[in-house]
């Protein structure tokens, strides 16, 4: 244990403390020189005497890793994590591997094991050859050791933050009963309220919930607890994830053919978004209102003369990135194709989906909100093929999108995908 004396030597040496400073009736300077050089281990009532004298919590003397060094590399792992691409993600975690392995305490020791855990599964998904290169890679082992020490730390959010993200994981594979189960065990570790963070992660939770009550067609569970978290977000001024709720109000009405009641809840979130002037949530309600046009409200022209206004203002917005621009235009794009796949301008809108596909990562099973964004595509290919007179690649496609749809049995995408895997195999 000789990085004790180390701790003690540094810490004095940092505070420009001499060894007689550190000295007291309990510790001589002899002594002290003897642990400061590891040639005696001292006990752990001398040891409190040096914290008291140094002014530190004695776990910053017996830590093997100093916890300034470990906020160093804390800090230059969030900045690597948050880079775009999965290299930077591998050199957070290359970079804060040894640390780990050390198991360190502390605040700085807990949010590494978390950011190793999300490291671990963002390769998992966009990286899975690195992912499968590193040992041991169980994203639960990282969380759950997050959990306990963040429990110590008395951080109660933080470690609920941490059963969100294992919920959101088996939500990403369509394991929604165990997703709700991981949420509940959440909710009870949640007991006070107190704060914006704790009240947030709150709302967050039961979003998740609302969504898997959806996904398994529990209509009316989705309702009530989307009703009640609506009520919360608006008496205690949560209003991050305001529109968020709306939005899975208005699609959950829809579903449900309920168009009176889903065209004023697409009118309130209107109404929010033009009150905050945030840009990027503007573009997001956009693309809601663009999807919802073309496939619930089948407006099919007007969609498709939406979709190329909305391509015109995303090229030319500065403040989307590129990348952000990219996947905006090829949503709209593939919106206007299906708008033109119901209208029969079947050369047009496959040549469209020809040169947008969109691309699956099949390490996720996509939660039933990207669905209608992505997959049910397919199902409108599938008929330009079959009126084209390829019924061989219709067939192919039509049956891809019910099969990737089998989780969501009581939607309406899952009904359009069956009518279509119908229409193109008779």
């Amino acid at each position: 244990m000789t990085h004790v004396g180390e701790n003690i030597k540094r810490i004095r040496t940092e505070k420009k403390m001499t060894i007689s400073d550190v000295a007291n009736e309990h510790v001589s300077r002899g002594m002290i020189s003897l642990i400061e050089n590891g040639k005696t281990q001292p006990s752990i009532e001398r040891l409190q005497h040096i914290a008291r004298q140094l002014g530190v919590d004695i776990a910053e003397l017996v830590e093997e890793i100093p916890r300034s060094k470990m906020r160093k590399i804390l800090t230059e792992a969030l900045e690597l994590y948050y880079q775009p691409g999965w290299e930077g993600v591998a050199r957070a975690i290359d970079l804060m591997r040894p640390v780990i392995e050390r198991n360190p305490l502390g605040y700085e020791a807990a949010r590494m094991n978390e950011l190793y855990a999300r490291g671990l599964y963002y390769l998992y998904v966009q990286a899975v050859e690195q992912y499968d290169q590193l040992k041991p890679n169980d994203w639960g082992l990282y969380l759950t050791k997050s959990i306990e020490l963040y429990g110590e730390l008395e951080m109660e959010w933080r470690a609920v933050e941490c059963y969100v993200f294992l919920a959101e994981i088996e939500f990403d594979r369509a394991d929604y009963k165990e997703a709700i189960q991981i949420i509940d065990q959440a909710l009870k570790q949640l007991t006070v309220l107190d704060s914006f963070e704790t009240k947030s992660i709150y709302v967050q939770m039961i979003v998740i919930k609302v969504v898997a009550f959806f996904s398994m067609g529990l209509y009316e569970k989705a309702h009530e607890q989307l009703d009640d978290i609506i009520q919360f977000s608006r008496e205690q001024l949560i209003l991050d994830q305001y529109y968020v709720l709306l939005s899975i109000k208005t699609l959950l009405y829809y579903n449900e053919q309920k168009m009176v009641d889903a065209r004023a809840c697409l009118e309130d979130g209107r109404l929010f978004v033009q009150a905050v002037k945030n840009e990027n949530m503007q573009l997001e309600h956009e693309l809601t209102s663009l999807f919802l046009e073309e496939f619930f409200e089948r407006q099919y022209a007007k969609a498709i003369s939406r979709a190329e206004q909305l391509m015109a203002k995303v090229d030319g917005a500065d403040h989307i990135p590129t990348e952000e621009k990219k996947k905006s235009i090829l949503f709209v794009k593939n919106l206007k194709a299906r708008s033109l796949t119901r209208l029969e301008c079947y050369d047009e809108a496959l040549q469209l989906f020809t040169e947008n596909q969109i691309v699956m990562n099949e390490q996720v099973q996509i939660n039933p909100l990207d669905l209608a964004i992505r997959i049910l595509s397919d199902s409108y290919e599938a008929l330009c093929h079959y009126h084209l007179g390829n019924k061989e690649k219709a067939g192919e496609l039509a049956r891809l999108t019910v099969d990737r749809l089998h989780n969501l049995p009581h939607s309406s995408f899952y009904h359009f995908a069956k009518e279509v895997l119908m229409e193109v195999t008779n």
